[in-house]
């Protein structure tokens, strides 16, 4: 058994998840989804007071801690390598980021994640290769709120991994052309994964869907979902998208994915964690601690419909 703490902390609020896992397993332990008046990410201090004040009021484990920064602070890049060593494709991700990235790379700190995809008779294997950059600055500043806190951090990792890992989860790893789209507060974070690779992403700041009502923000969101789809196909030959995942703030609202559906024209749906939960399809489970609470108290759980991506940072551990 090992215990895995995941750490969002967004425009105004942190989302915490504290997660056993057991073989294949998970079972949640604690959850915080909190709003903090005048959070911000940037102010390094305050946000490690705030931080290091959930912790112990919940008494959260501190080990085995994973976070992800926000998306704006890294940039995402597409390559198609030949299949190599671990130790050669890390040199050519980097030599391929060289020629791409705003910034040199001195400063700064990637990471990537890949497929393997069958590149013909001719060409053997190959791999789709997904590379986040961010300038080493940025990374530092955001790992600071946590060295103040006294909390080492294992990983930090880019929102759009946590949305990917939670959606092959979901899918046991064959995913075909899905569109995710990841509702937040103030932010919709669309990815496109086509064949198991992030094929797209992009993230519509400045929304306020906190002060909308379910009708507006189906409106909000399906003419940002819109935007991305006709830009994603626009002069490529793509095979079309299979559905529409929908997560985060209206994940437990009804009727919500019929209305994205008729708008968009695609299949749509919700997911959340309370689904898994539910379901009995996969292996997320309640811990003893919570269990007595009962699955049915829908106000105490329902902070989990916004923590998908909270849940993502923990998967394939």
């Amino acid at each position: 058994m090992k215990i895995f703490t995941a750490v969002e902390i967004g425009y105004n609020r942190f989302k915490i998840m504290e997660i056993c896992k057991k073989g294949f397993g998970y079972f949640l332990n604690n959850f915080i989804n909190l709003a903090v008046d005048g959070l911000n990410y940037k102010d390094t201090r305050t946000a490690s007071i705030s931080l290091n004040k959930i912790f112990s009021e919940n008494k959260i484990n501190k080990k085995n801690v994973l976070t992800s920064i926000n998306g704006n602070l890294a940039n995402s890049y597409n390559f198609i390598l030949p299949n190599m060593p671990a130790s050669d494709l890390k040199l050519a991700v980097e030599y391929e980021l060289k020629k791409v990235l705003p910034f040199p790379i001195s400063r700064c700190i990637f990471d990537y994640i890949y497929t393997e995809k069958n590149g013909g008779s001719e060409n053997g294997t190959l791999l789709n290769v997904t590379a986040f950059a961010a300038k080493d600055e940025d990374i530092n500043n955001f790992k600071n709120i946590f060295d103040v806190a006294g909390i080492k951090i294992k990983s930090i990792e880019c929102k759009t991994v946590a949305v990917y890992n939670s959606i092959r989860y979901l899918k046991k790893n064959k995913t075909g052309h899905l569109l995710v789209c990841d509702i937040g507060h103030k932010t919709v974070k669309i990815v496109i994964i086509l064949n198991n690779s992030i094929n797209f992403e992009r993230t519509a700041d400045g929304l306020n869907l906190e002060i909308q009502n379910s009708i507006e923000s189906s409106d909000i969101v399906a003419g940002e979902l819109k935007r991305t789809i006709d830009f994603y196909f626009a002069g490529k030959s793509l095979p079309p998208i299979d559905e529409i995942i929908l997560t985060g703030i209206f994940s437990g609202k009804k009727g919500f994915d019929a209305k994205i559906s008729e708008a968009v024209m695609l299949r749509a749906y919700s997911v959340s964690l309370l689904n898994l939960i539910t379901s009995e399809k996969y292996s997320f489970y309640l811990s003893k601690k919570l269990k007595n609470r009962g699955i049915e108290d829908y106000e105490f759980f329902r902070p989990l419909d916004e923590m998908w991506t909270t849940f993502g940072l923990i998967v394939n551990r």
